[in-house]
């Protein structure tokens, strides 16, 4: 394995988002979703001040980049919402597989807008990625059919 300065952060991040994408199904259980979000929000607005305040408060400002934060916080607000939705009502197992299919849409995004190369390699991540989709998919449909 690499030691790229980028390698923990990354396994950090994903292990937390593991995590963080396990435990909504957990408070679900007694809270309702979109409070549970209102929740999940509030703690994550605590930890951007502390951020800051360790950073001594300074904010740069740059009105597009100011843009963009503000519609990425929103967008990730209604995907939140979305998926606590799609847990309240279906298994965590579904509703994580296919939304774990995110990095496609991203890679796909990248390669369109920012011209970013897309190697065989990922193409085929991808690709087995949408297998998994519809291999989780239509077993779920057996399933439910019998």
């Amino acid at each position: 394995m690499s030691s790229a300065p980028w390698l923990l952060p990354a396994i950090l991040a994903a292990v937390l988002w593991g995590v963080s994408v396990f435990t909504p199904k957990l408070a679900i259980r007694r809270l309702p979703p979109y409070h549970m979000v209102v929740y999940s929000y509030g703690a994550f607005l605590v930890g951007a001040i502390l951020l800051q305040g360790f950073y001594g408060f300074h904010i740069d400002y740059d009105p597009k980049s100011v843009l963009l934060s503000l519609a990425i916080g929103a967008i990730g607000g209604i995907s939140q919402m979305l998926f606590t939705k799609s847990l309240s009502v279906n298994t965590l197992t579904y509703s994580v597989v296919i939304t774990s299919l995110y990095p496609a849409v991203a890679t796909f995004l990248a390669f369109i807008i920012l011209h970013e190369a897309l190697t065989l390699r990922q193409a085929a991540g991808i690709a087995l990625g949408i297998c998994s989709l519809i291999l989780t998919v239509k077993t779920r449909d057996r399933k439910t059919q019998s």
